[in-house]
């Protein structure tokens, strides 16, 4: 994304917009996520990059495989313009 910028949404409906807009840029570059935006993924997203916008900010996603923890975390680095490297953990 050029320029991204982190702003005030007011409503579910507007950031439902504006990740929809974020989803297909990162699909145009990546390999491609079929996503759809529920409310609680919405703030999730918002979390993340609230999270890891500080200096220093990390969390720790906690939850059942397949939730989505992975998918919404690599649309919240693209959100912030970072590079993601994953670790994979084999035997």
């Amino acid at each position: 994304m050029e320029n991204p910028v982190y702003d005030q949404i007011t409503s579910l409906v507007s950031m439902s917009s504006v990740l929809d807009n974020v989803l297909r840029e990162y699909n145009k570059v990546n390999t491609t996520l079929d996503l759809d935006f529920l409310e609680d993924d919405m703030k999730h997203v918002a979390r993340i990059v609230r999270i890891i916008r500080n200096e220093g900010g990390h969390a720790l996603l906690v939850g059942v495989g397949g939730s989505g923890k992975q998918s919404l975390s690599r649309i919240a680095a693209f959100i912030c313009g970072y590079s993601l490297m994953e670790i994979v953990i084999s035997s």
